[in-house]
Parts: C-alpha cells; sequence; structure tokens
C-alpha cells in the first residue's frame, strides 16, 4: 500500500497559499501588465488642447481679427476690462496655459505619474474658468459667439476626465510590487514561485 501526503494549507513563507487567494492588496496570479494605451490618449487630447490655445492667442495677437468668436475664447477674456482692459492679458494667459500644457503634455508619453497630475490639475482649473466664460458669455447676450468656447470647455473637460481615470493611473510606469514581507517572487504569469510545485 502506497501513501501520498499532500502539504497542508497555508505552507510555505508567511503561509502563502499558491492555491488560494493571493494577499490582499495584491493582483490575481498570472495578472498581466495594464495597457499605456490610455496614457498616450491622454498626452495627445492635452496636445490638442495646447495646440488650440496656441491658435487662439497667435490670432488674438495679431491683431488683424476681427473674430468675436475667437476672441472671447481667449483663456482670461472674461478678465481683461479689470485686468488691463484689452485683450493683451488674454493673450499672455492663453500663451502660457497652452505652452505649460504642451510641455507637460510631451512629458506625458513617458508616462510619469506627477505629469499625470500635473495636468489634470491644470485642466481642473481651465476647465473650470470655460464654464465661468459660458456664463460671462451668455450674460452678455453673447450666445451667437460662444461656439468656441464650447469647443474648448469639452476638450479641456475631457483631458482632465482621462488624466484621473484609475486605469490612466495604472497605464504610468511605475515599479513593481515586491510583495509582503516573505513573498515569494513572482514568475512568469500563470507559473507558482520557485520553490513550489508546478500546479
Amino acid at each position: 500500500m502506497r501513501f501520498v501526503s499532500y502539504p497542508p494549507q497555508g505552507y510555505g513563507p508567511q503561509g502563502y497559499q499558491p492555491y488560494g487567494p493571493p494577499p490582499p492588496g495584491y493582483p490575481p496570479y498570472g495578472y498581466g501588465r495594464p495597457s499605456t494605451a490610455l496614457a498616450y490618449v491622454t498626452a495627445i487630447m492635452f496636445i490638442v488642447c495646447g495646440a488650440i490655445s496656441i491658435m487662439l492667442a497667435i490670432v488674438g495677437w495679431d491683431g488683424t481679427t476681427d473674430s468675436a468668436t475667437m476672441l472671447v475664447a481667449l483663456i482670461g477674456a472674461a478678465f481683461t476690462e479689470e485686468a488691463t482692459g484689452n485683450v493683451d492679458f488674454a493673450i499672455s494667459m492663453t500663451m502660457s496655459v497652452a505652452c505649460t500644457t504642451l510641455l507637460f503634455a510631451a512629458l506625458l508619453f513617458a508616462r510619469l505619474e506627477f505629469v499625470r497630475w500635473i495636468l489634470a490639475v491644470l485642466g481642473a482649473l481651465t476647465t473650470a474658468y470655460y464654464l465661468y466664460a459660458i456664463i460671462w458669455v451668455l450674460s452678455h447676450d453673447g450666445g451667437e459667439y460662444i461656439a468656441m468656447v464650447l469647443v474648448s470647455w469639452v476638450l479641456w473637460l475631457a483631458g482632465t476626465v482621462l488624466a484621473i481615470l484609475p486605469a490612466t493611473g495604472r497605464a504610468m510606469r511605475r515599479r513593481q510590487h515586491a510583495g509582503p514581507p516573505g513573498y515569494p517572487p513572482a514568475g512568469p504569469p500563470g507559473y507558482p514561485p520557485p520553490g513550489y510545485p508546478q500546479y
């Protein structure tokens, strides 16, 4: 007669159970690397926002346009009367926001976590301004000039939402979890840690 002994549940370091659920806070065994696509989509969205802002600033700076639709879409246009009394304040503000956005959007292609939050804060502030600008334009009976303000608001809002999504956070470059103390190093997805029998 031949007796076969099976290892008890909980054998291994720190009660590690290769056939049971993973420790709290850790992904399932064999969990693959998250997709990085959303990080690049977010970067492209902010590049579009920055490019449109640059275009608006250049059009206003040139001084040859008489399009109120373009001028009221400048960032800070709603505060020009209180600031400088002309469009120069809005042009400077728009150019500053555009250049800052383009710089950090380019850095986001490296999937740096802190860049995502800088863009999220910048996007939230700009989105809030455009929401105020929509109200300001409508309160001055400028509904016929609101198209570009609405487009800018939607784009900045979309970029901000993308930046703060948890899925975008998972797409950022980060160090791999080493596991809790005594947790054996992980092998290829679907394989048990070294020193344990094959499933």
